[in-house]
């Protein structure tokens, strides 16, 4: 569970999280409400960085749902901007991190090179959980480190993605998650530990992109169903 405390109002906090929550699983109304509220409540209250981190990420969701390339492009740019600032001003707060994070994760690397900010992200979270804050229930750890080891895969870092998804394998209980880590780890059989990746996405075998595609679709959707955190992202 990931608690925000001393932020803003508990009332408004709620809504946001739960309008964030709806915007995230594809909800095109909660999402341009969520931007509305947000856009109101950052001129009142102008020195709340998690409230700017919170629009950036709405913002990179309203990116989403376009489908002119050049919208897309602005939205998440004015995203991304907000979350930097707001990690700029708060590096020690674990939900604009987050918030960072995982908005960083979600866009197409060949397009926004960004896989070094959920690099740093997902490290400061993966660690500050290790440290003993326990502020993330188990099965959302597991997912930061899967997806820290993706993100350095599609940059060509084949190693690090190795370690990453060795820790989990040895750790889940699992078994489909244990058959999703195999997949993944047998895609980087044979290569170096390091190499230079064109700027585009990497090709796995088209038997191995399926399975791992349903695979991971599988494990989101336990996430979803049984997650117990405060907050979704995207």
């Amino acid at each position: 569970m990931i608690n925000i405390k001393n932020s803003f109002d508990s009332g408004l906090q709620q809504q946001i999280i739960s309008l964030h929550k709806k915007s995230v699983e594809g909800n095109k109304k909660a999402t341009q409400d969520l931007h509305q509220l947000l856009e109101k409540e950052r001129h009142n209250h102008s020195d709340i960085p998690l409230l700017d981190a919170f629009h950036g990420s709405t913002m990179i969701l309203i990116a989403r749902d376009k489908t002119n390339p050049i919208e897309k492009l602005r939205w998440s740019k004015s995203g991304l901007k907000l979350l930097d600032e707001a990690a700029s001003a708060e590096p020690h707060n674990i939900m604009v991190r987050l918030l960072r994070g995982k908005a960083a994760y979600k866009l197409p690397e060949k397009h926004f090179h960004r896989a070094h900010t959920a690099i740093e992200d997902y490290t400061f979270l993966i660690e500050r959980q290790i440290d003993g804050e326990g502020f993330l229930e188990i099965k959302r750890y597991w997912q930061l480190i899967y997806e820290l080891g993706e993100v350095y895969y599609r940059i060509g870092r084949n190693k690090d993605a190795s370690v990453c998804w060795r820790k989990l394998k040895k750790e889940t209980q699992n078994a489909k998650f244990e058959n999703l880590l195999q997949l993944k780890l047998e895609s980087l059989e044979g290569k170096p530990d390091n190499e230079q990746v064109p700027n585009t996405e990497r090709p796995l075998s088209n038997l191995i992109r399926r399975a791992v595609n349903a695979a991971e679709q599988e494990l989101n959707n336990r996430l979803r169903s049984n997650s117990n955190s405060v907050i979704n992202t995207p």
